[in-house]
């Protein structure tokens, strides 16, 4: 728990730009994805609230509406939050420094609302306290490179407000690009906070599969409220699973699912709220939104099927992002282009899909 005596606010970093137009992109905001059945941002809102914060306020830009819409749900009791619409671009610094104006803390952790936080956020506190840092950087040693490791940010800092008094009220303002060189410059404290794992982060469609099916592997060996365990699998109690489908591997099916007979569902994998998948479907190392609709002897590996979208009989789709009819009633906000999927001989799919039964992968692109 944080120290009652010094009050502490969470800062939550949900506004988002489109990097490159994709079919990925035009999905939700990244903030709002389903990750292992819940809105990406709730984790970033669940660390905050296990660290004893109760306090949070959502930065965001358009996305202000849907987020309050989606995240109501999933909002832990006690917790209260905020929400702050950024009308103009004003920067990760310019959005913390507006958030923080209306607080009457003095210190904040800042978390992104992109990425699934693992820092231990007390000892953050508690180590920012001790130091008397403007800001603390939670960073973690990038075992990639070559040579002495290179220490990188995992998104989640602690700030003091002092730290903030040289942003400016209008315009624009980056926290790593433009902050903290200046407070470096001036000759403010700038701590770093050395963690034992990276935040996992989602930053496009590869990294979103990863960090999607990382959290359903946690998931699988601590288990999880209205689901029943079948192996390794996590069914929720309102869900249908035919006696003769198979679950391998880390899988979650969520409430009003309905798996036909002798499909085969591979994990990591999500089958979203009131999704089919009919008979002898196999669907491997995906994620299933609501509603969706895998239909027979189709076949599917790495591939996000959206909400309300159909996977046509026989179909085989291999790193694919499907998205719904644009005529569909019931589809997500922007999902307006169809994806492209990338296909594969009948033969080397379904030596991929037998390779997935025994995954050996870590999200290690998702983690930085």
């Amino acid at each position: 728990m944080t120290d009652n005596t010094r009050p502490v606010t969470g800062i939550v970093l949900a506004g988002t730009f489109p990097w490159k137009k994709s079919a990925f992109t035009s999905l939700f905001p990244r903030p709002l994805l389903p990750v292992a059945l819940r809105p990406l941002v709730s984790y970033a809102i669940t660390s905050l609230h296990d660290a004893g914060i109760r306090t949070a306020a959502i930065c965001a830009r358009q996305e202000t509406r849907a987020l309050k819409a989606k995240i109501a749900a999933h909002v832990p009791a006690g917790m209260q939050l905020s929400y702050h619409e950024d009308a103009s671009p004003r920067g990760t610094a310019g959005a913390i420094r507006d958030a923080a104006m209306l607080s009457d803390c003095e210190t904040f952790v800042v978390v992104e609302g992109t990425a699934v936080p693992t820092a231990p956020l007390c000892e953050l506190v508690a180590a920012h306290h001790a130091s008397g840092a403007a800001i603390t950087v939670a960073v973690h040693d990038d075992r990639r490179v070559t040579g002495p490791a290179l220490q990188v940010s995992t998104g989640t800092y602690v700030i003091s407000r002092h730290a903030l008094d040289t942003v400016p009220a209008t315009g624009f303002c980056d926290l790593k690009e433009t902050l903290i060189p200046r407070l470096y410059r001036a000759g403010a404290r700038v701590a770093a906070f050395a963690v034992a794992e990276p935040s996992a982060r989602v930053m496009d469609g590869e990294t979103y599969l990863a960090v999607n099916g990382w959290m359903v592997e946690r998931l699988a060996g601590q288990g999880v409220a209205a689901y029943e365990r079948r192996g390794d699998a996590l069914v929720h109690q309102l869900a249908h699973v035919a006696y003769d489908a198979v679950l391998v591997g880390p899988v979650m099916v969520d409430r009003g699912a309905h798996i036909g007979s002798g499909a085969i569902i591979v994990g990591p994998c999500t089958i979203g709220k009131e999704a089919t998948i009919e008979g002898g479907a196999m669907v491997s190392r995906s994620v299933i939104w609501r509603r969706s609709h895998v239909r027979e002897f189709a076949i599917l590996d790495r591939t996000i099927l959206t909400d309300g979208a159909t996977a046509q009989p026989g179909t085989r789709l291999y790193r694919s992002v499907t998205v719904a009819d644009p005529r569909s009633v019931d589809r997500p906000p922007a999902a307006a282009e169809t994806a492209r999927t990338w296909r594969v001989p009948r033969v080397e799919l379904l030596r991929r899909m037998a390779r997935a039964v025994f995954p050996a992968e870590t999200p290690t692109q998702a983690v930085q």
